[in-house]
């Protein structure tokens, strides 16, 4: 004889768990959102990789220059083409003391201001005058990314931007 309101293990084991209907519901909950926040996320990506790209050009530059003024020799850094890699190499005797691939940051592109694409850094820590890099832009293929600008100056001051701030007590801006 069964009890009111006792449950044996079969009626408990029903009871209990999802039916396909609700699971269902929770699979195109899921999809939908999946699909709306998709156009956000890769921006978030390429975003990401632009200020990654920006700051392993700033990281050789200023390793060049560090390495310039301890081997008390000149030392030159140069971006290679097709994308953002870069090269440091000591000039006299020609060592490669450090160098990065294009595929580190993949879909962003490096691009200078001027014709030259190195710049060398003195035993002093300042840059060679001449026609040297002073300006790299890093930007995206991805519609509405950020972009990062750096800028090398004559002492050896190496500098990153948001060119897309305007704001004058930013410090990001350029």
């Amino acid at each position: 004889m069964l009890m009111r309101g006792r449950r044996t293990p079969s009626q408990q084991h029903r009871e209990s768990g999802l039916t396909l209907i609700e699971l269902m519901v929770v699979v195109v909950i899921m999809v939908v959102s999946a699909t709306l926040a998709a156009p956000s996320f890769s921006q978030v990506i390429a975003n990401y990789r632009v200020r990654s790209a920006a700051e392993s050009i700033i990281n050789g530059l200023n390793y060049a220059r560090a390495e310039a003024v301890r081997r008390n020799s000149a030392v030159s850094f140069g971006l290679v083409a097709g994308g953002s890699g870069w090269t440091v190499s000591q000039v006299l005797p020609n060592v490669t003391l450090q160098s990065r691939s294009n595929n580190d940051s993949p879909g962003t592109a490096v691009a200078s201001s001027n014709v030259s694409t190195s710049v060398t850094f003195l035993p002093t820590g300042l840059v060679q005058t001449g026609t040297q890099l002073t300006q790299i832009v890093v930007s995206s293929a991805t519609a509405g990314s950020d972009s990062r600008r750096i800028n090398i100056f004559g002492g050896g001051l190496i500098r990153m931007c948001d060119p897309n701030i305007v704001a004058a007590n930013d410090p990001r801006r350029c």
